[in-house]
């Protein structure tokens, strides 16, 4: 790897450090409804990320006022509203520091898909994908088979374990790490039918909501970027190149929320 990329990527690292405490220095957190907004961006964007015809506004509008977009299917609708019920649950879970388990992940799941998923039946046997039901079926995405169902519960079991093992032992920006690692985790071994995508964004926001560290946005403009992350990292074994993603989207949303606090007063004028 070229020394260049290694300076490049280490100067990432520090200036993530450095925005976070200047992010958390804002005290944001003492800020009306920014939690709630923060919630309904990431939303968004997550749910963009799948398809979601629903704009920034329309999911804004759905989540606040209860309107509808004119046009858009029911569907778009029921998954944004189930996303951000799972979103408020898991900050629950998070307060009550619930380790991660299988019943946790399934409860999640359920959430995300409560009302835009359904029974399935495979050879191997039946399943609900509103109900938070492990696979019972092979998945193939993307040119890219998924592990046998078989395996599922094993790999889930394991990935516990390790998860765990350091979840009250992180900080800092080992937490960010912590969290990049579960979301790449789980929606490689892809134990549900569907919404494997959602429920692993949450639930690498879950490691952030458990340590009381900021939001994680995976930007939906990222998209392919954020595709591409995801098959470097199984291509070549490296979990650093998700990692490094997620540092780089939490750079640009605090830059971003930096940039919008120091303009927060700009262009306030009286005409009287």
């Amino acid at each position: 790897m070229p020394s260049t990329f290694l300076a490049y990527i280490c100067d990432m690292w520090t200036e993530l450090e450095i925005l976070r405490s200047k992010y958390l220095d804002l005290h944001l957190d003492q800020v009306i409804d920014y939690e709630k907004f923060s919630m309904i961006s990431i939303v968004y964007n997550s749910t963009k990320i799948e398809g979601c015809s629903l704009s920034e506004f329309d999911t804004r509008m759905l989540l606040e006022k209860d309107i509808t977009a004119k046009g858009k299917p029911l569907s778009d609708h029921l998954m944004v509203k189930d996303h951000f019920v799972a979103f408020k649950y898991i900050k629950d879970q998070a307060v009550q520091k619930r380790n991660f388990s299988l019943d946790l992940i399934k409860e999640v799941a359920a959430l995300v898909m409560k009302n835009t998923g359904g029974p399935v039946s495979s050879i191997a046997g039946n399943f609900d994908t509103s109900k938070g039901d492990l696979r019972k079926a092979q998945v193939y995405v993307d040119h890219k088979y998924f592990p046998d169902y078989s395996k599922v519960t094993s790999l889930l079991t394991k990935l516990f374990e390790n998860t765990n093992a350091s979840l009250d032992h992180v900080e800092g920006l080992d937490v960010l790490k912590l969290a990049a690692d579960v979301h790449y985790y789980l929606v490689n071994i892809h134990p549900f039918g569907d919404g494997n995508g959602r429920a692993s964004r949450l639930l690498m926001n879950y490691i952030q909501l458990y340590h009381g560290e900021p939001l994680i946005k995976i930007f939906t403009e990222d998209r392919s970027q954020y595709i591409d992350a995801l098959n470097r990292t199984e291509e070549k074994n490296d979990i650093n190149i998700f990692r490094d993603f997620v540092c780089d989207q939490q750079v640009k949303f605090f830059s971003s929320e930096l940039d919008k606090y120091k303009s927060k007063d700009k262009g306030m004028v009286f005409m009287l």
